[in-house]
């Protein structure tokens, strides 16, 4: 009996050892039969008409909040910048001034920060490969963040 289980011990070793031996014999096989799977997997899912359509109208929408986010900003900082100036000097303030002041600083500094948001986004997508293809060259590939907005 002992002898027995020596000798199925000896076996399922062997097969376990000749099983990893293989394994690592075909494994370069099958490095290149996954890689071509995830490229055309990545082909299959990236260029169908829904997902072409997706994100090209994606790129052009982003582009149009963008510049609308710009033009808010422009008004957001013109409405404090005007309230400032209507309000005379800050030392004859109310509090109710104060409260304005600091909303209107809030609201420019708020779409200030969605159009940092919505540009890094913007680029980001634009640097995929699996998007980029979508961009039809009458948008920008890359939008930089103006001076006026990194004050």
């Amino acid at each position: 009996m002992k002898t027995f289980l020596i000798v199925i011990a000896i076996v399922f070793g062997l097969v376990g050892v000749v099983g990893r031996v293989v394994r690592l014999a075909f494994f370069p096989v099958r490095a290149i039969d996954r890689g071509l799977e995830t490229g055309e997997g990545i082909i299959d899912k990236t260029l169908t008409a829904d997902n072409a359509l997706y994100n090209y109208e994606w790129f052009k929408k982003q582009k149009e909040d963008i510049d609308a986010l710009v033009k808010k900003y422009e008004v957001a900082v013109l409405a404090s910048e005007g309230f400032k100036a209507e309000a005379g000097p800050r030392a004859d303030w109310t509090f109710e001034d104060k409260d304005e002041s600091a909303r209107l600083s809030a609201v420019a500094q708020g779409v200030k920060s969605q159009y940092i948001d919505a540009v890094a986004l913007y680029n980001a997508r634009s640097k995929m490969a699996n998007r980029s293809i979508f961009q039809d060259g009458k948008i920008p590939a890359f939008i930089e963040v103006g001076a006026r907005f990194l004050k």
